[in-house]
């Protein structure tokens, strides 16, 4: 499998929607740990964990129109289910567009369906902690940097 290159320029999030970033790169979260698709495989369902960050495909993303966050095997973010329950697994699946698929960016959060935050599992830092959505609070393991 090719490496896709790495952005060069950190993005912070801000208040804005995510725009797209026509390369791929890292989301680095709590401990400087990156967004990981376990195991590096690309089967629909896969979880979303945290990982010391090592520049594989599994760890590379892209933030496409309207706002999808593309991985590995042109998969997406996707909130499981398509429900916004506090603690639903974020995981990988095919690419459909819908609300639970979509994410804005907010003061250094990514907000998903229901204004709710992408969240390391229990505020830890972990490796192969899980990522799941939750209420924001604003807290460290809600903070997410591109790069």
């Amino acid at each position: 499998m090719k490496n896709i290159p790495r952005l060069t320029l950190c993005l912070i999030l801000s208040s804005a929607v995510l725009s797209d970033i026509s390369q791929a790169a890292e989301i680095r979260g709590i401990g400087n740990k990156c967004l990981d698709v376990k195991g590096g495989g690309s089967a629909d369902g896969t979880p979303i964990i945290l990982w010391p960050c090592h520049g594989s495909p599994n760890q590379q993303w892209a933030v496409v129109p309207p706002g999808l966050i593309r991985g590995i095997g042109g998969k997406c973010l996707d909130v499981n289910g398509g429900g916004s329950a506090d603690g639903t697994p974020i995981i990988l699946w095919p690419c459909h567009g819908g609300a639970n698929q979509r994410w804005t960016a907010t003061n250094g959060e990514i907000r998903g369906i229901g204004g709710k935050c992408l969240d390391v599992t229990g505020g830890g830092s972990a490796d192969g902690t899980p990522i799941i959505l939750w209420p924001c609070h604003g807290t460290d393991n809600q903070k997410w940097i591109i790069q």
